[in-house]
């Protein structure tokens, strides 16, 4: 016998039919990249999980509406462009949200279609279904702030790491130095940041450098990457030597494998000697932030010259800068 599943929206119950055998495919599809994320989290991101659940879930809320006359019938047919149109259309039109919401304009943002798609072709390409890819929203990316907050985040780290005597800093200090001096140099996104390993470093007689690989985005998305050769200032060098002193410490009261990522948790937190998540990292560089932001408050800076407490706002920053600076050099 079918089950009933009942959603809420807009804060009414709302029932829905027994399961097609498109989103019974589809739940089986989902079920693959739970495995694959608990397996190997560089192969299906917490991330990437969340966005192919939600939009298996708008899916299940979508066929019933009618999307096509088969489109309940297999993966096939949900995936087909007449119902793959219906369903962005019901999305856009914020007709698939499962929770109420004080917001009086219920129309989906171009990032969430965005999302839509992307998780639409990972569905039909694990699948093997055709699939015709819809035509994507322009990209608007949130303004940048001053380059010259680098410095500022530099000096405040600098500054916490001089309360102690070299051999006597936390472990996070030393961490942090050494993480903040990558972010600069390299300018990755946090997922690249997690899945550094420490075969990616190359060290020469003169100089370290750091094989990073840039997850695809755009358009690029579903492609492999190649790995990028990155050169680490002489700073970051020697910042980075001091973290993996530490970060040796740290493997050695470890039981088992030794993990091989780059960057590992620190004390006090439990998992000292783990890999750090990259909502870890986030949430150093935020905690980072917000003290810094503090302290400009105090000094009477003025709200549009805080820090910003998002990483990718400033890795944007730093990387027009770095654009702006080579068009500059040619």
């Amino acid at each position: 016998m079918g089950t009933t599943v009942r959603l809420r929206q807009e804060g009414a119950d709302r029932a829905l039919p027994p399961l097609s055998p498109a989103i019974t495919q589809l739940n089986r599809l989902v079920e693959l990249f739970r495995a694959m994320n608990a397996f190997n989290p560089d192969t299906v991101s917490e991330a990437r999980l969340k966005q192919l659940e939600w939009v298996a879930g708008e899916l299940a809320i979508a066929v019933p509406m009618g999307l096509s006359e088969t489109a309940g019938e297999s993966l096939k047919d949900l995936l087909a462009p007449e119902a793959v149109k219906a369903y962005l259309s019901l999305g856009r039109g914020g007709h698939l949200r499962t929770m109420a919401t004080v917001d009086t304009d219920l129309t989906s943002v171009d990032a969430s279609e965005r999302i839509r798609i992307y998780c639409l072709e990972t569905f039909a390409r694990h699948a093997k279904v055709p699939f015709e890819t819809p035509s994507l929203p322009g990209w608007a990316l949130r303004p940048t702030v001053s380059a010259r907050f680098r410095d500022v985040i530099s000096q405040h780290l600098q500054l916490e790491a001089g309360k102690w005597p070299e051999v006597d800093r936390p472990d996070a200090i030393v961490r942090g130095l050494a993480m903040w001096g990558v972010m600069c140099d390299t300018l990755p996104r946090l997922g690249e940041l997690e899945s550094m390993r420490l075969q990616d470093l190359t060290l020469t007689e003169e100089s370290l450098s750091l094989a990073i690989t840039r997850q695809p985005q755009g358009g690029l998305r579903g492609k492999i990457a190649e790995p990028e050769i990155a050169q680490l200032s002489e700073e970051t060098a020697w910042l980075l030597s001091q973290w993996l002193e530490r970060r040796a410490g740290l493997v050695r009261q470890l039981q088992g494998g030794a993990p091989t990522h780059l960057w590992l948790s620190t004390p006090p937190h439990p998992d000292a000697g783990l890999p750090i998540k990259r909502r870890g990292i986030s949430k150093w560089y935020w905690k980072v932030a917000n003290a810094v932001q503090i302290e400009q408050d105090a000094a009477g800076v003025p709200e549009a010259d805080l820090v910003p407490t998002r990483w990718e706002t400033m890795r944007r920053t730093l990387l027009a800068e770095r654009q702006g600076a080579e068009a500059d050099s040619r």
